[in-house]
C-alpha cells in the first residue's frame, strides 16, 4: 500500500530507518535498502555513488559508501548490521535512478542480516508512525530551508 504525505509518496509495506531515511525490504533475512523519497527532494540529482571496497561487513551506523548528489556529499551508513551481499550496479553506472525509481531499479544494497531481531526496534513500520515521522521530517526540512515551500 502507499501512503501520500505532501507531494510523496510511501510506501506502507515497507520499513523505514528514521535516522538515515532508508526504506528496507526485508525478506527472510535479507534486507534490500533505498533511499526515501525525501533525500532525492533534499540531495537534487544523485551524480556519483561508491561503496567500501575494504570490507563487506558492516555493523549498524558503519559507513557503507558515499552518495554525491548536486547540492552535497553524504555518507551511507549502514541501518542494519550484516554482510552485503548485493551491489545495485545499475544505480552505480545511472545514480540518476535514486531520483527517478527508487522504490524499483534505485536500491542501493542488499544485505544479509546478522542481528535482525535486537535491530528491528530502530526501524518504523506502521503506517501511523510513518506518517507522523515523515510530515515531522518535512517540516524539519522546510524549516531549514531545504523544501521549498
Amino acid at each position: 500500500m502507499t501512503i501520500e504525505i505532501n507531494k510523496y509518496k510511501l510506501r506502507t509495506d515497507l520499513f523505514y530507518d528514521p535516522e538515515n531515511h532508508y526504506w528496507i525490504a526485508i525478506n527472510k533475512g535479507v534486507a534490500k535498502i533505498g533511499l526515501s523519497p525525501l533525500v532525492q527532494e533534499t540531495s537534487g540529482s544523485f551524480v556519483a555513488i561508491q561503496f567500501n571496497k575494504e570490507k563487506d561487513v558492516f555493523a549498524r551506523k558503519e559507513s557503507i559508501g558515499s552518495l554525491e548528489a548536486e547540492k552535497h556529499v553524504s555518507h551511507m551508513k549502514a541501518p542494519l548490521s550484516g554482510k552485503v551481499i548485493a551491489k545495485n550496479e545499475a544505480v552505480i553506472e545511472n545514480p540518476r535512478l535514486l531520483n527517478t525509481d527508487s522504490y524499483g531499479e534505485g536500491w542501493l544494497v542488499e544485505i544479509e542480516l546478522s542481528d535482525e531481531e535486537n535491530e528491528m526496534k530502530y526501524l518504523l513500520q506502521d503506517e501511523e508512525e510513518i506518517k507522523i515521522w515523515f510530515e515531522n521530517e518535512i517540516k524539519k526540512h522546510e524549516e531549514k530551508g531545504w523544501i521549498a515551500q
